[in-house]
């Protein structure tokens, strides 16, 4: 985990060493953050420090969290230049002095006894990791917006959920500090999916577990990061699950080390093996064929590449269908076209396109 250089910091507070630190990455946060906090402060486990980054708020956030830490001294206030979420994420993992670390984010809220309840299930079960819990969403009025998320419960489950996509819910997750520092904590190159990066490399030395109780109320709003940035965090994913498989099949993890990804285009010479990028593409492509976003931005041509090519497709027609309920009448002929020339590359005889529409990414 390597320190951001140049940081202005201030830091508030001060706690004797607790058994619990809950961690708390803060952008602009200024409409939610006292009932965040408040949701911590009034937990039924007391024993915790509560570590806040404020990376560079500009909203009013800041003078909140500075009234909130002058008046219980488990908040440990720490102010810096912006640098991200996943340096905020790093510097509080070294600041960190509870056995167990609970994640939390400045918008949501987690009901008093979310963490009684994971320490217990960590204390019980000394085999698992992390452990994150169920949720429900709310609007930015506290409204229930959708009141039955569910996450696979059990190790078992979750580990096979895992290869298909993050099984947890990031602000419910609590750590066995340990376990989190042996996986080497957040990594900058995958910024925009850096807890399933995590996850997945935790997973390689412990069990995980979600428990099945709702006990976090997940804010969603319109302008939240990881709506705005849906594309890149599918293509970031794509990209941590295959260098999770790569570790799996006994080979190097091909990201270890970078702060940014090789593009799609650089896979085939980065990784050593002809059609990586090809093969990932079409991954990437099936998760975003029904995004709005993908669909009507820039992830459209690598969409219509993927369908030009002749490789498996499912459900590519009902892309197209989506394209025209969206009013993209235009991408609409163009993705039908390029489905078209896929689909008479693919005929029997083309060797090229049979050989391309097998597993690579796990060879």
């Amino acid at each position: 985990m390597v320190q951001p250089a140049g940081l202005a910091i201030v830091q508030y507070g001060r706690t004797a060493t607790p058994q619990l630190s809950v961690v708390m990455p803060v952008y602009n946060c200024a409409r939610f953050i006292e009932a965040a906090v408040a949701s911590i402060l009034c937990q039924t486990h007391a024993d915790f420090e509560l570590l806040i980054v404020d990376d560079g708020s500009t909203d009013g956030t800041t003078g909140i969290l500075r009234g909130l830490a002058a008046n219980d001294a488990r908040i440990r206030l720490i102010e810096q230049e912006n640098c991200g979420i996943v340096a905020s994420l790093n510097r509080m993992i070294s600041l960190a002095c509870g056995e167990f670390m609970a994640r939390m984010d400045g918008d949501d809220i987690s009901l008093p006894d979310r963490f009684a309840r994971q320490i217990a299930h960590l204390s019980a079960h000394p085999q698992i990791g992390a452990v994150g819990t169920q949720y429900v969403e709310i609007d930015g009025a506290d409204v229930v917006t959708d009141p039955a998320i569910r996450h696979p419960v059990g190790p078992a489950a979750v580990r096979a959920g895992m290869m298909i996509e993050q099984p947890f819910s990031n602000p419910t997750v609590m750590f066995r500090a340990a376990a989190l520092r042996a996986a080497g904590g957040y990594r900058e190159a995958f910024r925009y999916c850096e807890d399933y990066d995590l996850f997945l490399r935790l997973s390689r030395i412990a069990e995980l577990d979600n428990l099945p109780d709702i006990l976090l109320h997940y804010r969603r709003t319109p302008t939240q990061m990881s709506i705005a940035n849906n594309s890149r965090q599918t293509r970031q994913a794509v990209k941590a699950l295959f260098a999770h498989r790569e570790v799996l099949a006994g080979r190097p993890d091909p990201f270890d080390g970078l702060d940014i990804l090789p593009t799609l285009d650089r896979m085939d010479a980065h990784i050593g093996r002809v059609g990586v990028a090809r093969a990932l593409r079409g991954e990437i492509a099936q998760r975003l064929r029904f995004s709005p976003m993908a669909l009507g931005g820039e992830e459209f041509a690598m969409i219509v590449a993927h369908a030009r090519s002749g490789d498996p497709f499912p459900g590519a027609w009902r892309t197209v269908l989506r394209c025209f309920s969206l009013g993209l009448f235009a991408r609409t002929f163009q993705l039908a076209a390029a489905l078209l020339y896929g689909n008479w590359r693919a005929q029997p005889g083309d060797e090229e396109a049979v050989e391309a529409g097998g597993s690579i990414i796990s060879r």
